[in-house]
């Protein structure tokens, strides 16, 4: 049975599948996610309803039959409701609108319609933008590329957790001197920056960045981790809190 500086190679296999299934549990959390936003939410009708309207539908005039409004001040909705009819029948429906087409109209007055062909229950006022439907779908996309970034981002702080965890148990330990200081991007200060090192055997790395206050001096030796099997990149103990 292969061993790695003590360490058994089904215990580093073990350990590369726990890292593995939090990463495979991470994106199915994320999946859920996306699933229920979508379910639970009335997204996938205004997208439905959007792209009727938008690709797919006709253009009529209404009557308004009835105008309200909710809340006050800066959370005040203004809505207008609406009848109209298409191939003698006759279809009503609502929107909210903005102050300033609300305080135009008044009931009984007509106004433009966009309508699904086929599915005249469908409309809009058009007259004031877009459909919501159309607003929901770059509400759904922005949603989406969170989720993406957030994912990108917590999949990076578990691959460094991993590899932390695996250099600091089977990690060859090697003496380093740092040679330079690399500033964090669109930090011109220095405050936040990294080092970077050459270890005893003439192999460059570099740290995470942190705080300035926290990083050896130039010319310093520090202590650096080096995996044996030259898979992963070496680490500062320091990046683990060992300065």
């Amino acid at each position: 049975m292969g061993v790695v500086l003590g360490l058994h190679k089904t215990d580093l296999e073990h350990m590369r599948w726990r890292f593995s299934l939090l990463k495979a549990g991470l994106f199915g959390l994320a999946v859920l996610a996306v699933t229920i936003f979508l379910t639970a939410s009335p997204v996938i009708h205004d997208l439905r309803s959007g792209w009727a309207l938008r690709f797919d539908g006709g253009d009529t005039t209404g009557q308004v039959t009835r105008l309200w409004h909710h809340g006050s001040g800066k959370n005040r909705e203004m809505f207008v409701a609406y009848a109209y009819s298409v191939n003698g029948q006759r279809f009503s429906g609502e929107n909210s609108v903005d102050d300033t087409l609300f305080w135009s109209l008044s009931k009984g007055d007509p106004i433009a319609l966009r309508y699904g062909k086929d599915d005249p229950q469908l409309s809009s006022i058009t007259i004031f933008g877009e459909h919501r439907g159309l607003r929901a779908l770059g509400f759904c996309l922005l949603f989406v590329v969170v989720l993406v970034l957030l994912l990108a981002a917590l999949s990076s702080k578990i691959e460094a957790s991993y590899r932390m965890t695996y250099l600091l148990r089977v990690g060859i330990r090697r003496s380093a001197v740092v040679i330079r200081y690399a500033n964090a991007p669109g930090v011109s200060d220095g405050s936040l920056s990294s080092i970077l090192w050459q270890d005893e055997m003439g192999a460059a790395g570099q740290s995470k960045i942190m705080t300035a206050t926290r990083l050896p001096n130039l010319g310093a030796k520090i202590t650096v981790y080096v995996d044996p099997e030259d898979k992963l990149p070496a680490i500062w103990d320091g990046d683990f809190g060992k300065p």
